[in-house]
């Protein structure tokens, strides 16, 4: 297909577009969007009884993982931090755990007791969230924990690999390094060693179009369109839209296109939808694409 066709197929349909994807799925983390949290940083631990690893949605940073078994007024030798228990030991969940740092050791008295008041804000707001949820009697929406795999746990035990086989199935993922690969179903598969993933909003911004050149690999059409709606009160400006696109045009072939349309697909009923880089851009593939060609959706999170 040419530029030309790429460009009357798809422009006039993503102009208009104010798309928002947030991710990840579940009526419980979904409303985590919204928590006023100030600046601080927030990890929401899912514990099964089962499993000896917790998984966490995050808000601003991670919270170091060693931190999530512990409850109460914390510190290490780098913050202070104020863990709450929102769920324990129901039927198959351990617990579900809010984790709030203060993002540096706090040795003032006063400096405490406004992190704790803050804190305690932001958990009273999870708190209701959470009771919201419980009140439709689903408790699934709490076992966000199967819904996430590291990258060699997917290998290794859903695709059942050798450890030779998962070495060199995760070369593309590791070369392109993205925060985490959404599949369909919902599940997710995070590349690096903790099984975290950023919550967050995101605006549809543009597409980037591509074709698959037998002798030279995917190419990129660099940007084809771009939304014409003003997401500048979201803090997503046309500076901030360049600077994702290129980071990940740069190398299109290695940081798009191979991870898309991987080997490791074949062997599991599950396709990539989108892909994370960085916890700011989420690139979807458009509904129509193939590995010839087509275009993939960009969206961002704003800048807060």
């Amino acid at each position: 297909m040419s530029r030309t066709d790429l460009f009357a197929r798809y422009t006039q349909v993503y102009a208009k577009a104010q798309a928002r994807e947030i991710v990840p799925e579940g009526a419980f983390v979904r409303q985590l969007t919204d928590i006023p949290h100030g600046g601080l940083d927030i990890g929401i631990f899912f514990k099964p009884k089962k499993s000896k690893r917790s998984v966490q949605v995050y808000i601003g940073n991670p919270i170091p993982q060693d931190i999530s078994s512990e409850e109460g007024f914390l510190e290490d030798d780098d913050k202070t931090y104020l863990s709450r228990t929102l769920i324990s030991n129901i039927k198959t969940l351990d617990y579900c755990r809010v984790i709030i740092s203060a993002g540096k050791v706090l040795s003032l008295k006063k400096d405490r007791i406004e992190f704790l008041k803050k804190a305690q804000r932001i958990i009273d707001v999870i708190l209701r969230k959470a009771k919201n949820v419980l009140y439709i009697g689903e408790f699934d929406h709490f076992r966000f924990d199967r819904d996430v795999r590291t990258l060699n746990e997917f290998l290794a035990k859903d695709l059942k690999m050798d450890e030779v086989s998962v070495e060199a199935a995760a070369i593309p993922f590791n070369v392109a390094a993205p925060e985490y690969i959404l599949l369909s179903g919902n599940k997710i598969i995070v590349v690096g060693s903790e099984p975290k993933v950023p919550q967050g909003e995101f605006y549809l911004v543009g597409g980037i179009g591509y074709q698959f050149d037998k002798k030279e690999g995917a190419l990129s059409e660099e940007r084809l369109f771009r939304t014409t709606v003003d997401l500048s009160p979201q803090g997503i400006d046309a500076a901030y839209i360049d600077t994702m696109i290129t980071g990940v045009t740069e190398d299109f072939q290695t940081n798009l296109h191979s991870l898309f349309f991987a080997d490791v697909w074949k062997k599991v009923k599950a396709r990539p939808v989108g892909i994370n880089f960085g916890g700011n851009v989420l690139v979807k593939s458009e509904a129509s694409s193939d590995i010839w060609t087509g275009v993939f959706e960009v969206y961002l999170r704003p800048v807060k």
